[in-house]
Parts: C-alpha cells; sequence; structure tokens
C-alpha cells in the first residue's frame, strides 16, 4: 500500500526527540488515530520493540520507528526511511491538528486508549 498521507501522517504522530520521550512513551501500547480531511481515519499502534502497524480503511501495512534527534523516522522497508520534525508533549487524551504538507489540508491528531 502507499498511501500519500501515511509518512506525513506517521511522522507527526510521535515525539521528536528523546529528551521529550514522553509523547512516544504516551503512544507506545495506546492507539494514535489521525483523521484526514476528507473524514476518513487511520490507526498506528507502536511497539516497545520499534515496531509499527497501521490500520487504514483499505489495509494495514507495517514497519519500524526510531528517534534521530529532533525527529521521528519511519521504515516501511520499502525505500529510504521519512524523517519529520514532530510537537512535543503529547500525552494520552490530547488531540491536535497539523496540516499536510502534502496537500495543505488539516489533519486531527489524537493519542486514544488502546
Amino acid at each position: 500500500m502507499n498511501n500519500p498521507a501515511f509518512a506525513l501522517a506517521l511522522t507527526i504522530t510521535l515525539a521528536g526527540s528523546v529528551a521529550s520521550a514522553d509523547t512516544i512513551e504516551e503512544a507506545i501500547g495506546n492507539i494514535v488515530v489521525v483523521e484526514l480531511a476528507d473524514g476518513s481515519f487511520e490507526r498506528y499502534h507502536f511497539n516497545q520493540d520499534q515496531t509499527f502497524t497501521a490500520e487504514f480503511p483499505d489495509g494495514q501495512v507495517g514497519g519500524t520507528w526510531e528517534l534521530k534527534g529532533s525527529e521521528i523516522c519511519i521504515d516501511l522497508g520499502d525505500g529510504e526511511p521519512v524523517c519529520e520534525d514532530y510537537p512535543k508533549g503529547k500525552k494520552l487524551g490530547d488531540s491536535w491538528t497539523e496540516v499536510d504538507d502534502d496537500d495543505g489540508s488539516t489533519l486531527t491528531i489524537s493519542i486514544e486508549p488502546g
């Protein structure tokens, strides 16, 4: 699956530095939900062993994640990892919005109990 929102949505759902690892700690074992502008949802399940699965309306993908300085990098195993900055300090129950760099649409992201 090659979902155009996948890389952006995934990279904006995790902490960007070891100093603010609280976001990734909150995400692990819970569900990061991304609502796209069209009303569809993507659900990300991050594991302590730096693997993840993502559920989309049309299927599921998996890969690995890694914190690198102030960025989170994801790797689907099909090319170069994608790295992005991330807002720090998100907690279970938080909800926030981000702008999709690809198309300018607004994404709503939350960390929900998993």
